[in-house]
């Protein structure tokens, strides 16, 4: 009865522990999103079918200025966010490298390549663009906090991601940012058993 008692318990301890690890995990991967804060321009409509067909013809329209001039950095970039607007995660990766073709120093789409990376999990990827940023401008948080995120919970190399993390709380300072990457950090060190 007692080892009966016990294996159920390590079982629900199990379960706490896989519910609170994805819960965490999710927690860490929502302000990800918050990474693509500049919205398409104004499309002119406010919902339905007329914002789709109106967000398409957006679409069409900047390809087709792109086929133009295909040096404008400014109209790849704005290409590229109505890619990922539209789904179409493989174009928004080809416009940013276009955009890092013209302007290797272009921090705002290397840091949004280095996210379509990380979410089609192709995290060498997204690390390499990573540290290309951080080389550049030692100061960017973000860049640190998507580097941290994606060493640890992509990567699971906790000891390097607690350190990128702590790079970023050094740079954020205090606030809700901050609070969460310490609590990001907590976690790795419960996972790596420190």
């Amino acid at each position: 009865m007692f080892l009966r008692k016990s294996v159920k318990r390590n079982k629900f301890r199990r379960f706490i522990f896989i519910t609170v690890t994805v819960l965490i995990a999710i927690g860490l991967v929502i302000p990800l999103a918050g990474l693509f804060q500049r919205q398409p321009v104004d499309y002119g409509a406010t919902g339905g079918d007329n914002a789709v067909q109106t967000l398409q013809e957006q679409l069409a329209s900047l390809e087709e200025r792109a086929r133009a001039n295909p040096g404008d950095k400014n109209v790849l970039l704005e290409l590229a966010e109505i890619y990922i607007y539209t789904a179409q995660r493989e174009q928004a990766i080809k416009t940013y490298e276009q955009v890092l073709a013209l302007d290797p120093a272009q921090a705002e789409a290397r840091l949004n390549l280095a996210t379509l990376y990380y979410y089609s999990d192709q995290y060498e990827q997204a690390i390499g663009h990573l540290q290309e940023l951080i080389n550049r401008d030692p100061g960017n948080k973000n860049a640190h906090y998507l580097y941290a995120i994606i060493l640890g919970t992509g990567k699971q190399d906790y000891a390097a991601a607690i350190q990128e993390m702590e790079t970023f709380i050094s740079l954020a300072g205090e606030g809700a940012d901050a609070e969460k990457a310490r609590q990001a950090i907590e976690e790795w060190k419960k996972a790596s058993g420190q």
